[in-house]
């Protein structure tokens, strides 16, 4: 099924209003109003303690996720959190959101990545710009290299 997108840009309009046009819902229609519904669904926010104290940290300032002595953590440049999510919930949460699990233990921000180390054969190593640096499981290479197909449309 071929997708095309009409974009009407007028003064007259106050809200963004989608309309979809099929002859029948497939799995393909139920799958773009999913991501469609869920735009609005994804916060901005994430709660963090540490000790007993309480913050709201904008995703934009986490740099990852990672889980430590079952425990998971936000990690920014300012300070370490702890959350009260598991890893695979964040992974559901932001991953549509410029967040990529690259392995068992850790999610990253993709917009806080420096670049990618592949010196070592059959293995990635992500410097992120904090100067820290996690590895890709190799697991997770194949879904690192898709990801980096897609944001830099290479072929």
């Amino acid at each position: 099924m071929d997708i095309k997108i009409n974009t009407n840009i007028s003064e007259e309009f106050s809200d963004i209003t989608i309309n979809i046009n099929v002859p029948k819902i497939t799995e393909e229609v139920e799958n773009i109003i999913k991501q469609i519904s869920n735009i609005n669904n994804i916060p901005n926010q994430l709660i963090g303690h540490i000790n007993n104290e309480i913050y709201f940290i904008d995703l934009k300032d986490i740099i990852c996720f990672f889980s430590k002595d079952k425990n998971v953590f936000a990690r920014t440049s300012d300070n370490i959190y702890k959350v009260k999510y598991k890893l695979y919930e964040l992974n559901e949460i932001f991953e549509p959101k410029d967040f990529i699990r690259i392995s068992n233990s850790c999610i990253i921000n993709i917009n806080k990545i420096e670049c990618f180390d592949t010196s070592i054969i059959g293995t990635i190593t992500v410097k992120m710009k904090d100067g820290t640096k996690e590895n890709v499981s190799k697991r997770n290479v194949s879904q690192i290299m898709k990801m980096l197909k897609k944001r830099g449309n290479l072929k």
